[in-house]
């Protein structure tokens, strides 16, 4: 699957930590990109990490 420009932004900033509004976060963990922790923090899953890196190559 291809990710939008927005999308692979959204990737790479929960990558790097940066804060994400409630949508994007929520959009990354119903897509398999991320996964969120009962306190609220978000991280990639290996398929959301794949598309990072294979974005950053491009890039």
């Amino acid at each position: 699957m291809s990710l939008t420009a927005e999308q692979r932004r959204i990737l790479a900033d929960i990558n790097a930590t940066r804060p994400v509004s409630d949508a994007d976060a929520n959009w990354a963990v119903a897509a398999g990109y991320a996964a969120q922790a009962e306190d609220g923090d978000i991280d990639l899953t290996q398929e959301g990490r794949r598309h990072v890196d294979s974005s950053q190559l491009q890039g």
